[in-house]
């Protein structure tokens, strides 16, 4: 009966944990490519975005990219993962997502998006966790106004999951794209977190070209 009452209290204590996420808005967003650095507004248009993150997402279709906490000072790894509090029993458990891989990124004209499958590599309290593939869409609404957004999507032990990522900063030079996170579990149980992160791509762009002014593949 103690034990009982004591992971009630835990779970009590830690239920602010469960909260809806924060959400950020984007003021305006931060790019570097062929070795110039600026706000992406003085220099590109949203097309010209997309153009370049189409570019780099079909240099790593199917390659692995590391995820890690940071911030929009330096955009620099100041973790292994992003981590938040999910409700996945009587008391909170710590989700994060080390690293994704993503396949067969295409430009959809109509919509103005690219469309592709992303795989999310998580855990739960430091166990690997399988979670399905789904598709995800990056949206350039406005040129400080560029969305990474994932379908809903299960994962074990997480049940459904929502994430979103609003683009801050692109640096193609060194394939980093980085962005504020929102994570909610949208199933019984609750929970989710949101914060600065970045994605680290293996492969940047190389140094004799520019993406940005190239014709957007279809």
């Amino acid at each position: 009966m103690l034990r009982i009452i004591s992971l009630i209290f835990v779970a009590t204590l830690f239920s602010g944990c469960a909260t809806p996420p924060k959400l950020y808005k984007v003021e305006s967003v931060y790019v570097c490519a062929a070795e110039e650095c600026g706000l992406a507004a003085q220099r590109y248009g949203a097309e010209q975005m997309l153009t370049g993150l189409q570019r780099l997402l079909a240099a790593n279709d199917g390659q692995e990219f590391k995820v890690c906490d940071s911030d929009p000072k330096n955009r620099a790894c100041l973790s292994q993962s992003i981590c938040h509090y999910t409700q996945t029993g009587l008391i909170p458990a710590m989700t994060c997502m080390r690293s994704g891989m993503l396949t067969n990124p295409l430009f959809d004209n109509a919509e103005k998006r690219i469309n592709f499958q992303f795989q999310p590599h998580r855990s739960i309290d430091g166990i690997p966790v399988p979670c399905e593939a789904h598709m995800v869409s990056v949206t350039a609404h406005s040129i400080d106004e560029i969305a990474w957004e994932d379908e809903p999507f299960i994962c074990k032990g997480i049940a459904r999951n929502s994430f979103s990522f609003a683009i801050e900063s692109v640096d193609f030079d060194r394939g980093i794209v980085g962005g504020y996170w929102n994570h909610s579990v949208l199933t019984a149980g609750g929970g989710g977190g949101s914060g600065y992160g970045v994605f680290m791509f293996p492969k940047a762009m190389p140094r004799d070209e520019n993406w940005l002014t190239l014709t957007l593949k279809k």
